[in-house]
């Protein structure tokens, strides 16, 4: 009951909560394996992985996956667990783009991707109907496709720390109501 007082004042406060607190979580591949099923937190950050571990697709429940701070450069098509996906942690990792496989995360609700290499992020977000938190600072990317704007869920966009001219910053800003949060650095002279 308390639990659900603080989630219900965090929401009306704007905040948007850890969704990974209220799961039971799993730091190694191997315990997980052991009980796939009850899987619904994997936490693997800093594990080396330059490819998606096949693994995964092991747990049919997963909720939170956080690979965090490994070697991965693109999101693979085809994965099976991903609609069931609430929140995806895939910060400090070299990814360049997110690419139309993101959209297979329908059920997405945070994405959080700062620390990247990202120049590109494909229209197919806009696939991600449920997306309330999206952080995509300190990347490369000086723009978001129109299809962003059309997400109704979302709350908060994270961009800092990535040098936009003030221009691009208006752009930026326009695609979305005043509902959402957008939150960019200084702009810079930097068309």
């Amino acid at each position: 009951m308390a639990k659900n007082l603080a989630l219900i004042g965090l929401l009306l406060m704007g905040g948007v909560p850890l969704l990974a607190q209220d799961y039971v979580k799993y730091t190694s591949l191997e315990d997980a394996l052991a009980d796939p099923e009850s899987v619904e937190y994997l936490k693997l950050r800093r594990n080396g992985y330059d490819e998606w571990p096949a693994e995964l697709a092991s747990f049919p429940n997963l909720k939170v996956l956080d690979l965090a701070h490994n070697k991965l450069k693109a999101i693979p098509y085809g994965l099976s667990y991903a609609e069931k996906l609430e929140e995806l942690i895939l910060t400090g990792n070299e990814l360049d783009s997110l690419q139309s496989s993101i959209a297979q995360f329908t059920g997405l609700r945070k994405l959080l991707v700062g620390n990247n290499y990202i120049y590109h992020v494909s229209a197919q977000i806009e696939q991600l109907e449920q997306l309330e938190f999206f952080e995509i600072w300190s990347n490369e990317t000086h723009y978001l496709p129109k299809e962003v704007g059309n997400l109704q869920a979302l709350k908060e966009v994270d961009m800092r720390g990535i040098q936009i001219s003030e221009r691009h910053q208006d752009n930026i800003r326009s695609l979305f109501d005043e509902s959402v949060t957008v939150k960019l650095s200084l702009s810079c002279n930097c068309d």
